[in-house]
Formats: C-alpha cells, structure tokens, sequence
C-alpha cells in the first residue's frame, strides 16, 4: 500500500521536473537569442562628434566572407554644419578615402544626392580554426574638400549574423576614423557547431556500443546492427556540412569530431561484419557436422588395443 503511495507521489514530482527542464531551456534559448538580438541592433560611435562642421559617417560591416578574406562594409557620408548646404547635401567637393581594396577615393559632388557606397576591406584570420576561427581588419576613413581634411565622426554598426563584430579605435584624431575590427564566431553559430561535434561523438560511441553488443555476445552477422553502422558513416558526412560558415575540410572540427566519428564507425562496421562473418561460418560447419554424425555424441568410446 505504501509502495503504491510512494509511486503516486513521484509521478507528479516526475512532471514538475521535466517541466521546470523544459522552462529553464527555453529561457537559455531565449536569452541567448535577446542578446545576439542587442548585440547585432548595436550602433557604436567614434570620432570627434563635438565638432559642429564635420562629416558624419554612417558604417556598415555587412557579409564577412572567411573563404575570400574580404568583408563587405556599406559607408554613407552625411556633411554637418557649415559643410552642408541648405538641402542637406555637400556645399563643395568632396574625396572620401578608404582602407578598401581599391585605393581610388570616393567621389562626392557638390549638391548631388548622397548614397552609400560599398566596398570590400581584407580581414585577416585562419578558417581552419572552425568553429574557433576569429579575423581582424583595420577601418580608415578620411574626408578631404580639396587639400583639407575635414574632421569626421562615426557610426558603426554590424549586419553580420554568423559573426560577432566589435570596434576599437586606432587613433584617436580629429580628422579621420581609424577603427581595428575584430569578428568571432556568433554564439549561435558556435553553440550549433559545438553540438554537432558533440552529436558526432554521440553516433560514434553508439555504434561502438552496438559493435561491442554483438561481438562480445557472439550474435553472429546481425544486420539491424550494420543497416545503423553503415546509415550512421554516410550520414556525418551531410551533418558535418551541416555546420555554419562553411568549414574547409581539416578544420578543427574535423580532427576533433568528425575524423574520429568516421573511423571509429567504419571500425565498428568492417569489424561487426568480419567477425559475424566467421561466427557465422562456425555455426555453419557446427551444423553440418552434427547433421551429417547426429549419433556421434551418443556413441561410446572403445579403449583401442
């Protein structure tokens, strides 16, 4: 009767559990999302915005593509003060110089419509370090009107999602931005590829455990056993590719997951099938001797003389 009392009782101490789980996840999950959300939303100013005639740069770090080296940054000129005419745009002539692959200036007409114009910079990282991997650049703007530098300020922002992006001045000067960027790997992209790696490790440990199941037990060829073996190998192929950001084979993920993953499967399955194989052939031949001699065993011995 108390037993049964007892079970009753950690039913419902079961359930309250499982969803105290379930909250305590989904508020991780959450949090996680709200502070990539604030990070990615975040806009951070340099230069000297004190200044009353400036120029104010609006910067973009769009796509960082690791394969290329190269990161595509979205800058757009606003001229304050006496540098503005009345409708808002340059009152002269302008050059906007940058760290961009192509060294030719920026060109900004007198009294045309502003735009933003696109360039490529070169960050510098190693993309085999995946999911690990980081890249540093360096930003420098300069605004001239002629031969004069003019004192600019900035804004800059990041519309990155596989990474995240932070800024520190170089220099600190009235004329000019000289920012070094610096991007790692976003905590979704690095919790995602974390659990693959260790998701990888699972499967492999699975098919050693079926592997060791069947050879230790003598269970002969069990095809159930290398249907999953052989599903499992082609199948980390794919969830390794899985990944974000797109990993070149040889990257830490690989030698610390997949490669083994990989080996210790196909170890498993040539193993799981050889030895089946040959204990299935004893039992074979055990058989066939028994059917060919079935009262060998009930035969007496006779001493030889």
């Amino acid at each position: 009767m108390q037993h049964g009392i007892q079970q009753k009782r950690r039913g419902p101490l079961w359930l309250v559990a499982i969803a105290a789980a379930v909250i305590v996840g989904l508020v991780l999950a959450l949090s996680t999302y709200e502070v990539g959300r604030t990070r990615s939303e975040a806009s951070h100013p340099f230069g000297n915005a004190a200044v009353k005639d400036r120029v104010d740069l609006n910067i973009w770090v769009g796509k960082i593509d690791p394969t290329t080296q190269t990161a595509t940054v979205e800058v757009l000129a606003n001229p304050r003060g006496a540098l503005a005419d009345k409708n808002g745009r340059f009152a002269s002539d302008a050059l906007l110089y940058t760290s961009a692959l192509k060294a030719d200036p920026i060109k900004i007409k007198a009294g045309e419509p502003i735009s933003a114009a696109e360039v490529k910079i070169v960050v510098e990282g190693t993309l085999t370090d995946y999911p690990f991997d980081s890249y540093d650049s360096v930003l420098a703007f300069d605004v001239f009107s002629g031969d004069k530098p003019l004192p600019t300020a900035a804004t800059v922002a990041s519309g990155e999602t596989l990474f995240a992006v932070s800024e520190s001045p170089e220099n600190s000067t009235d004329n000019g931005i000289d920012l070094t960027l610096h991007a790692s790997r976003s905590l979704p992209s690095l919790v995602f590829a974390v659990f693959i790696m260790i998701l990888m490790l699972g499967l492999a440990l699975a098919a050693a455990i079926a592997c060791y199941y069947v050879l230790a037990g003598q269970r002969g060829l069990m095809f159930p056993a290398v249907s999953m073996m052989g599903a499992l190998l082609f199948a980390l192929v794919p969830l390794r590719n899985a990944v974000p950001g797109g990993a070149p084979i040889g990257s830490i993920i690989d030698f610390t997951s997949f490669f083994i993953a990989e080996g210790i499967i196909a170890a498993a399955l040539v193993s799981t099938v050889v030895v089946g194989y040959r204990v299935e052939i004893a039992r074979e031949r055990a058989e066939a001797a028994a059917t060919q001699h079935p009262t060998d065993q009930f035969r007496p011995l006779v001493p030889q003389r």
